[in-house]
């Protein structure tokens, strides 16, 4: 079984292709994928979000957007991995593609079209729980190492205890681990699937050399 963390900007582009490269994957093996988006927050996602010489109130409202936003994100895990996933990813198409505002209406909109209870939704946005995972989340990326958004960490639990961190998650380097850990060959990977899809929602070194990939 696979075992994957990636660590998210909740607002990114980036990271929504990562997400949805990572779900293909998951559509793709016969095998089962256990999976976990884990947002991540730090000085450089806020850096990459400030405009030029910004001042310390843009600094400090663009950091309050995206843990607001984190926020909403595990409130809405706390109904359920997949309603948090499905959150996550309109949230980012709202922001990155629709180019709407981060706002308190957009996070009930969204909210409601997630099908979420909205009174238990708006309560665990501001609850001591949701900000308690955000610390644990914040933990988990230390101690594996992370500094950029978009990172993701792998196990085969089959083979070995050892992660693998891969810094820029396409398709295809998601193909190349599974080639190099035996777990899929690339070729079949990168053709359409012929059977039924077999995504599985959950948390989250070959011979051949990747630039990107490394082993924690």
């Amino acid at each position: 079984m696979l075992e994957v963390y990636l660590f998210v900007n909740p607002l990114g582009a980036r990271c929504m292709r990562s997400e949805r490269n990572i779900m293909k994957l998951a559509d793709h093996l016969n095998s089962k994928v256990s999976f976990q988006f884990v947002p991540l927050l730090n000085q450089q996602i806020i850096e990459q979000a400030l405009p030029v010489h910004p001042t310390l109130a843009e600094r400090n409202a663009f950091f309050n957007v995206y843990y607001q936003a984190i926020l909403a994100y595990k409130a809405a895990l706390f109904q359920g991995k997949r309603k948090g996933r499905d959150f996550l990813l309109n949230m980012q198409m709202a922001v990155v593609n629709d180019h709407q505002k981060f706002s308190n209406d957009l996070v009930l909109n969204l909210a409601k079209k997630c099908h979420l209870d909205l009174d238990m939704f708006a309560e665990d946005c501001q609850s001591d729980l949701a900000k308690q995972a955000f610390q644990t989340d914040q933990k988990l990326a230390a101690e594996m190492k992370i500094e950029q958004s978009s990172s993701a960490v792998i196990f085969n639990c089959d083979v070995s205890q050892c992660g693998l961190l891969l810094n820029d998650v396409t398709y295809e380097s998601l193909c190349d681990v599974c080639e190099s850990q035996g777990v899929a060959t690339k070729e079949t990977l990168m053709a359409e699937p012929t059977y039924t899809s077999n995504r599985q929602a959950a948390s989250s070194g070959g011979e051949n050399y990747h630039p990107n990939l490394h082993v924690l």
